[in-house]
């Protein structure tokens, strides 16, 4: 393992990953549909190969001090993972690629990328996703070659040249003065731009991370035709005419001075070609159009303006932006609102070994920016794919700009831009303005420091103590002038990272006035308050407080109803019932009912155990902690259990076989639950289970219970009455739903009858 500078636009996706409200953000999943079944060992087999060539997939990024490094490992274990489901179902297949795609990777645990391989009843995808910060697109077309070969067991032509000496030859290039010049470039050409958008359907800033989609549109024959016959005329690029294309179409309303980003492959020679990782590059392009330019003078325009920008393409836009004067950083941003890019043929002609491979359409749930839009070679003629924010925009806005751009590219060329009917409205600008009502900051010292500091860099003070600090204007540069004018200036520590998840005031405040002694915050939680008889309920493995909503509902209007819910993790149930009887006394509370369902029901005997005057028990269809056999496999069982449970909650039935395919059917249904979540949850449950699972009783105890059984067994009925003076129940229903509906009320009436003997 060793360690290295990553580059400047590593540090800039660092940042940006470090804000995005979705840090799928950066995820770049490519979901490629199979001709024919996978052979999964062939395919584990040959990524593992692939992570063991090549540094990107065995590098991991992290902040060291003030610096964004490279930690590359010497072996890293590749991660594929296999998905089936036994029903043919092609809108779940999309909803599972939309799920892996969401969940995050943790910039900090190599390797950065992924493999999914998902068996839908018949249909095979593979998907590949990786973060932007190791891999750009066209190193993904590299990866893709080299997997192929790997699943065939074929031999590769060369050795791969390691990431870390580009990113070596960056840092020395920089320091040796040599990207002097073409910054000069850059600062000469922007020098009062602004960024330019489409007009939002509502109004706001921009951010990255929001809730974003993916759309596909064929241009017609004709704009593919039109895209010919201009190349021809004007010896430009496709890529060329369509970003004038889109020019003329902004510049409509926007005004004659357009301002786009423009992504730019940065593989400046054959070595770099050939080269596994990130080396793509922002470019901001710079276009003046009058209404009385025609198309063909545009495209012109446009061809030398791309060969201008190729030839200063070396030099990343972090490095660019830091030098731009502090009104065109404001105009501009870090991060640019509209992104245009070209993949040519990329992505297409894919196969895995014997396996032909078509690229669907990204499954990308997060916008990277107001829109970012890709053109294609395809079936002869041209594609776009456009990610666009949903919370600003609607489909029919990115239709109509997409129509709007085919229109332009199948005119006569000798059209003037005036005399174009396009129906887009843009601005210049980051976004319209909106109203914001200000809020003033509390009094004191830190609020004091935090508003002068930030004013300072964005030219107004916080428009509250949550006020956002990219939504007001900042960018990542900023962030490390207000934080270091903070810490200077009150002598305190602050952790960027940890502000960084809510850039507000509040949280600033927050750090700067937060101590080495941090108390752990109490395990009890009131449902209902209440002069009457206190019940007091303990969660079940993998639950909370919301397992018992109906029972809660149930239950008399003036009893007390309080909650015990783990607030960190516990091993034993000893020492989750040392924890709650712990919070409850120093609540000063006893309850008159102590009731715990499943694992709770455990745990609530452990808890009166200890207790020289229990208040009644109530064991609700809780194992009794006694010897028992769990078979092999216990763990496959308990995930039925846990999914089962989970997907009824929701009112949700199906096959599962894993959190995605539970994540994908909620989503169906309407439920927004990521996969990552569900694999949180997933590992509590395991925990608890394993933890009850491995408890034993220490014996009997005298204390008065009632048992209420669903899935018990008559003989588990014996052993608690073994075990306390249990009066029993039954209650016709399955584990789960003992606590839903009218068997929840049944149960509820159970225990007010037991409470009042």
């Amino acid at each position: 393992m060793f360690v290295s500078p990553a580059t400047a636009m590593q540090e800039s996706v660092w940042w940006i990953h470090q804000r995005a409200r979705n840090k799928s953000l950066y995820n770049l999943t490519w979901r490629l549909l199979c001709d024919r079944p996978l052979d999964a060992e062939r395919l584990r087999a040959a990524w593992q190969r692939l992570t063991d060539r090549h540094e990107a997939l065995r590098t991991a990024v992290q902040r060291t001090g003030d610096d964004i490094t490279l930690t590359v490992h010497d072996t890293r274990t590749a991660r594929l993972h296999v998905v089936e489901v036994e029903e043919n179902d092609e809108e779940l297949a999309r909803l599972i690629a939309e799920e892996v795609q969401e969940q995050p990777i943790d910039l900090a645990d190599a390797p950065l990328a992924r493999l999914t391989h998902v068996r839908v009843g018949d249909r095979h995808e593979l998907l590949l996703t990786v973060h932007h910060i190791v891999l750009d697109g066209w190193a993904i077309q590299l990866l893709m070659a080299e997997l192929s070969i790997a699943y065939e067991g074929g031999e590769f032509d060369s050795e791969p040249v390691p990431f870390t000496v580009y990113a070596a030859e960056q840092h020395e290039a920089r320091a040796a003065g040599k990207w002097d010049k073409t910054i000069d470039h850059w600062r000469s050409t922007l020098d009062g731009a602004t960024a330019t958008t489409v007009a939002a359907d509502r109004p706001g800033r921009f951010g990255v991370g929001a809730p974003g989609v993916v759309i596909r549109h064929m241009l017609s024959a004709e704009a593919s035709a039109g895209v010919a016959a201009l190349a021809k005329a004007s010896f430009a690029t496709p890529f060329a005419i369509m970003l004038a294309a889109l020019e003329i179409v902004l510049a409509r309303t926007a005004g004659n001075d357009i301002s786009l980003g423009v992504v730019a492959a940065n593989r400046m020679s054959v070595r770099d070609q050939a080269l596994m990782g990130y080396t793509a590059n922002l470019c901001v392009v710079r276009a003046s159009i009058e209404d009385g330019d025609t198309i063909a003078q545009v495209v012109t325009r446009a061809r030398d303006g791309l060969w201008q920008m190729f030839a200063h393409q070396h030099v990343p836009y972090p490095a660019v932006f830091a030098a731009l004067p502090p009104a065109t950083q404001a105009s501009l941003t870090d991060a640019s609102p509209l992104l245009v890019s070209y993949l040519g043929p990329i992505g297409f002609d894919l196969k895995l070994g014997d396996v032909g491979l078509t690229w669907l359409a990204s499954p990308n749930r997060a916008a990277r920016a107001d829109m970012a839009m890709s053109f294609a070679e395809v079936d002869g003629g041209h594609r776009a794919e456009l990610e666009y924010n949903t919370g600003r925009y609607d489909h029919d806005t990115v239709v109509r700009l997409l129509d709007d751009v085919d229109l332009v590219l199948r005119s006569d060329p000798s059209l003037t831009v005036g005399a174009l009917p396009v129906h887009t409205r843009a601005v210049t600008g980051r976004a319209e303005a909106e109203v914001v009502e200000h809020q003033a900051l509390p009094a004191g010292t830190e609020w004091n420091v935090i508003a002068e500091e930030w004013a300072a860099l964005v030219e107004e003070p916080p428009t509250g103590p949550d006020a956002d600090f990219f939504a007001s204007g900042g960018h990542s540069l900023h962030v490390v002038r207000l934080l270091a004018a903070v810490r200077d200036r009150l002598d305190a520590r602050v952790d960027i990272a940890d502000w960084l998840v809510d850039p507000t005031p509040r949280r600033l405040v927050t750090q700067l006035q937060s101590t080495d002694e941090q108390t752990t915050p109490s395990t009890l939680v009131t449902v209902q308050d209440g002069p009457g008889t206190h019940l007091h309920l303990v969660h079940g493995a993998g639950g909370g407080v919301q397992d018992y909503r109906d029972l809660v509902a149930a239950l008399p209007d003036d009893w007390r109803v309080t909650v015990s819910q783990e607030v960190e993790p516990l091993a034993t149930l000893p020492m989750m019932a040392r924890a709650y009887r712990t919070d409850l006394d120093l609540a000063g509370l006893r309850p008159d009912v102590l009731a715990g369902w499943s694992m709770g029901g455990q745990i609530v005997f452990e808890m009166a155990a200890r207790d020289p005057e229990p208040p009644l028990l109530a064991v609700i269809d809780s194992t009794p902690p006694v010897d028992q056999n769990y078979p092999e496999g216990i763990e496959r069982e308990w995930f039925q259990i846990f999914g089962r449970n989970l997907m009824a909650s929701f009112g949700v039935e199906g096959e599962f076989t894993d959190t995605l395919v539970i994540s994908a059917r909620l989503a169906r249904a309407g439920h927004q639950v990521p996969a990552h979540v569900l694999d949180e949850r997933w590992a509590v449950f395991l925990r608890h289970a394993q933890a009850s699972a491995a408890h034993r009783a220490r014996g009997p105890q005298q204390t008065r219970a009632v048992v209420v059984a669903a899935d018990l067994l008559d003989s588990q009925l014996d052993q608690w009455a073994g075990l306390t003076d249990a009066t029993t129940h039954r209650i016709d229903a399955d584990h789960y739903g003992v606590l839903r509906g009218e068997a929840a009320r049944r149960l509820a009436v159970v225990l007010v009858d037991a409470a009042v003997q």
